[in-house]
């Protein structure tokens, strides 16, 4: 079951193609300097989600587009990549979250308009809610981006039931205290 598949048809997530990474020619964005996610974000202007059937020939038509989900059927949260993995060490044992891994970054996925109860207090700089219309998150395969778990259980092809934020919240109070800890308070 291809990607686009799994998150049309088991997950009913709305998903738009976005930017192609050229392996020679970098992003199509045409910024290669700048590009802060080089063949994993957005055509220009608004996001318009490609029914179900029409994304594959959309996709084939573009090889090596990425996939973009609007921040609709999920609040994504994210953050560093060691903090992130730190968090999963221990959500690990509590219960399946669906993470997304990329270079620097990492997505954890959890019900939507939940993000923000996941946060813990004042100072958390480094860390993101995606949470409303117009924004997004790049799936894989785009460039770059891989499931560290994804959010279908892949022996019955279900979807993993998304917790509330306040779920994570311990984790990741826990994860993102011992990475202050180690960085030190001036940095």
């Amino acid at each position: 079951m291809s990607c686009g598949a799994a998150y049309t048809g088991i997950l009913r997530w709305p998903i738009a193609p976005g930017r192609r990474y050229r392996p020679r020619g970098g992003c199509t964005c045409g910024d290669p300097g700048t590009c802060p996610a080089p063949g994993a974000h957005p055509l220009p202007g608004p996001l318009n989600p490609s029914p179900a059937e029409g994304l594959t020939a959309e996709l084939n038509a573009a090889p090596g587009a990425a996939l973009i989900a609007e921040t609709l059927p999920f609040d994504a949260i994210v953050l560093p990549r060691w903090e992130a993995m730190a968090a999963m060490v221990s959500l690990d044992r509590f219960a399946v979250v669906p993470c997304l891994v990329q270079e620097s970054h990492a997505v954890l996925f959890v019900l939507p308009a939940t993000g923000r109860y996941a946060l813990p207090g004042d100072g958390c700089t480094n860390v993101e809610v995606r949470s409303r219309p117009g924004q997004w998150v790049a799936l894989p395969p785009s460039h770059g981006t891989r499931w560290d778990t994804p959010p279908w259980h892949e022996q019955t092809h279900q979807p993993v039931p998304l917790l509330h934020g306040r779920d994570l919240h311990e984790h990741l109070t826990e994860a993102l205290g011992i990475a202050v800890a180690q960085r030190g308070p001036d940095r």
